[in-house]
């Protein structure tokens, strides 16, 4: 058996069932109650050290790590690792679909208020490149994450790749009713502008109003005044005042005077 100590040899009883239900048609059988406790033959403590390290390392950084640290020589290896993260990722989305074919069902003109235990959910997604492309699946994946805070405690996150789910409102309500969210309860959102939200939220019972972060705002004013450098149609001697018009006007948005920020940037449109 592989453990956190290497490899040990641990004696596995064969138990057999009795004989008196032995019959023609169904002999005695045999019975490992080690091998059913631990079909792998790999301790809880290993498994849960190789997942940890796993979600903050590459599979074979992961590896060389424990390598170093316990005696794991000879008993795990990178190819090993990734075919166990594999199988430990495929039981928790069996998991979780289980749990989403027992979510409550939400129930029509019912009052709702907002959620006493999750303040926020922030979503985002991303593009990733795929090893190759393999059964027209493309050489891009879409990955989506959420982060949730709490009122009373530390943030929690769920993810998951957008082509691999039925539905992704689903999936956001499973993560917030696990955390604490009732029917009656909605949580506000927090992303970018991107399309993928949508996706991300559609179908969603528990989830309400969207806030645009400040982050991405702040990108779309630090896009603006990258521009001003190589316009043809702003002069050399106006791009310094035009930039500090962006930037005055990204400070108004900040301030919550987004009107005046918005008349600022239409006046200087029409420059």
């Amino acid at each position: 058996m592989r453990t956190v100590y290497g490899k040990v040899t641990v004696r596995s009883p064969r138990l057999w069932s009795c004989a008196c239900q032995q019959t023609s048609s169904s002999p005695r059988l045999v019975i490992h109650p080690l091998s059913k406790a631990l079909p792998s033959r790999v301790t809880p403590e290993l498994e849960y050290l190789q997942a940890k390290w796993v979600a903050h390392l590459p599979y074979r950084q992961a590896t060389d790590m424990l390598k170093e640290v316990l005696p794991l020589d000879k008993v795990i290896s990178f190819s090993g690792t990734r075919d166990w993260i594999r199988v430990l990722g495929m039981q928790i989305d069996a998991d979780i679909e289980r749990d989403i074919v027992k979510l409550p069902r939400a129930v029509a003109g019912e009052r709702v208020r907002e959620s006493t235990n999750v303040a926020a959910v922030s979503v985002d997604s991303a593009w990733l490149r795929h090893c190759d492309s393999i059964g027209g699946q493309g050489r891009h994946v879409n990955i989506v994450a959420g982060r949730a805070t709490f009122a009373d405690g530390p943030p929690k996150l769920y993810a998951y790749v957008s082509k691999e789910v039925t539905s992704a409102g689903a999936r956001l309500d499973q993560f917030l009713s696990r955390n604490g969210v009732s029917t009656d309860e909605r949580v506000t959102l927090i992303s970018d502008d991107a399309g993928e939200f949508n996706k991300a939220v559609e179908g969603s019972q528990l989830a309400r109003g969207r806030i645009l972060d400040w982050f991405h705002i702040a990108m779309k004013f630090k896009a603006a005044q990258r521009s001003v450098p190589g316009s043809k149609m702003i002069g050399s001697l106006e791009r310094e005042s035009v930039e500090t018009e962006i930037e005055h006007a990204k400070w108004l948005v900040w301030h919550g005077k987004s009107s005046k920020a918005v008349g600022r940037l239409k006046a200087l449109d029409d420059r």
